[in-house]
């Protein structure tokens, strides 16, 4: 029998669930407040797919595998388009840096130590390269509200229905089962209730009797786009001087607590930091 599930919340969490659900045969029904896909978290989303570093060994594998099953993604996902572009990093005192490196060898991560010359062929812009950095080429980054979206379509296309717009109100419980959601239509019935709504199923829980330990961390976005900037470069995610350096399409929201720093053909550079001039060759 065909199993009915509602997924509340449209973000990447909730369509991903929709995307291999309905493959694997579900009734699904994706319900979000917003009237646009991608919720409130995800368009905040750093999205760079890595397993970078200050996680324990079984952290890492997971994210290592997580990022395996990213590629696969890419591959069954029409328009996915991750950017596997590699990372670089050059964050830590060389020391560290050549520790951290070696342990993720161990760990067998691709990653690999790079001179000057290679690191400035990599990242042309910088004014000040680093004598030492490490490289990780099967690291990619996607623009979230994009992934949702394709993720959304993938699921539409396998029969699943999706309700932007459509606010849960509460769960409905019998007997000590959810049994379905009441939205401002009305209720909804499923066999299966998934709760993919961020800080939004802290209130849905609450009155279902459970209480869910998640806490909301406030940020600030800014955008800003520069008046000069160079052309036709690749740039990868990148970690410098406690700084993150990222390109994001134009319309996706910036992360919380990042400031763009630069622009490449409709892209914005973000950098968790304000970069001074002599970080990166641009005008400001």
């Amino acid at each position: 029998m065909t199993k009915r599930v509602l997924i509340v919340g449209a973000g990447i969490i909730g369509a991903s669930f929709a995307f291999h659900l309905a493959e694997a045969g579900a009734d699904v029904r994706v319900l979000d407040a917003n009237g646009t896909a991608g919720g409130v978290a995800t368009p905040n989303s750093w999205a760079w797919i890595n397993a970078s570093w200050g996680n324990a060994p079984d952290y890492f594998r997971l994210r290592r595998d997580a990022m395996a099953k990213w590629r696969d993604l890419d591959k069954r996902v029409p328009g996915l388009n991750i950017n596997w572009c590699g990372g670089l990093l050059w964050d830590l005192p060389e020391a560290e840096l050549r520790s951290y490196a070696a342990e993720r060898m161990a760990q067998g991560s691709p990653i690999r130590l790079i001179g000057k010359a290679e690191a400035a062929k990599l990242e042309p812009l910088l004014k000040h390269v680093p004598e030492l950095a490490v490289h990780v080429a099967d690291e990619g980054v996607v623009e979230p509200v994009h992934a949702v979206e394709r993720l959304l379509t993938a699921a539409k296309a396998l029969g699943a229905e999706v309700l932007l717009g459509t606010s849960v109100r509460w769960l409905i419980v019998e007997k000590g089962r959810v049994t379905g959601v009441m939205t401002q239509e009305g209720p909804l019935e499923a066999d299966i209730v998934v709760l993919a709504a961020g800080t939004s199923c802290k209130p849905l829980l609450k009155d279902a009797g459970i209480a869910l330990a998640l806490d909301e961390a406030p940020g600030l976005s800014t955008r800003h786009r520069l008046q000069r900037c160079s052309t036709g470069l690749s740039w990868h995610p990148s970690c410098t001087c406690g700084k993150r350096l990222k390109a994001v399409w134009w319309r996706e929201r910036i992360s919380p607590e990042l400031t763009p720093a630069m622009n490449r053909k409709g892209r914005l550079m973000n950098c968790s930091q304000s970069c001074s001039r002599s970080s990166l060759g641009a005008s400001f």
